[in-house]
């Protein structure tokens, strides 16, 4: 079936972020037909192309923070799982972590004692077994990724099981306890608003 032409254009202004590669196709589409387009569309294309062709693409953001809910959270309630997903998701936005998902999750290395979350460097396998809870992870991970849920942790940065006594914790200013993590953030700072 062939798709007319002012749809596809209209199909390219949509708004939803899960339609990039949609619209890198149709624009692929309208160009192969050799029709005139705008130089906007041209540009969007050459933009499209060099995401395309990042190393950290959208698909493998969602595949660490839903890995990263798995194995930190994995049957801990859902608004826990969804806590575990934005404290990565605080991270990536605050100059002190890595500014994308994978390197906050990854930080410190694969073979460190320095890692920020256990399950990457305990040295065991790293791929999920139990079906029905990866599947959770995922919508868990997509939903925080694109911002449709809240932040129930406040902005935490940190946090810990419940049954640790995490030698850090004094230096920071806990946020909320859900599930089985103690969730933290920073310690305002004197003159800030609320100290």
């Amino acid at each position: 079936m062939r798709i007319p032409v002012l749809y596809q254009l209209a199909l390219l202004l949509r708004r939803s972020p899960e339609t990039e590669f949609e619209r890198i196709m149709l624009l692929q589409r309208i160009y192969e037909r050799r029709l005139l387009i705008s130089i906007g569309a041209v540009a969007a294309l050459m933009g499209a192309a060099a995401a395309v062709s990042v190393k950290r693409t959208m698909e493998e953001e969602l595949q660490c923070l839903a890995l990263n809910v798995y194995f930190e959270a994995r049957g801990e309630p859902y608004e826990g799982q969804v806590a575990v997903a934005h404290v990565v998701m605080n991270r990536a936005e605050d100059r002190r972590f890595p500014g994308y998902v994978c390197g906050v999750v990854q930080q410190g290395g694969k073979d460190s004692h320095d890692c920020q979350f256990s399950w990457w460097c305990d040295r065991l396998d790293d791929e999920p077994t139990h079906m029905a809870d990866w599947e959770l992870a995922k919508q868990v991970a997509h939903r925080v990724y694109w911002g449709d849920v809240a932040d129930p942790t406040e902005g935490a940065l940190w946090y810990h099981a419940t049954h640790v006594r995490a030698y850090w914790r004094g230096q920071y200013q806990k946020s909320r306890t859900i599930g089985n993590h103690v969730f933290y953030r920073d310690k305002p700072r004197r003159g800030d608003a609320g100290a």
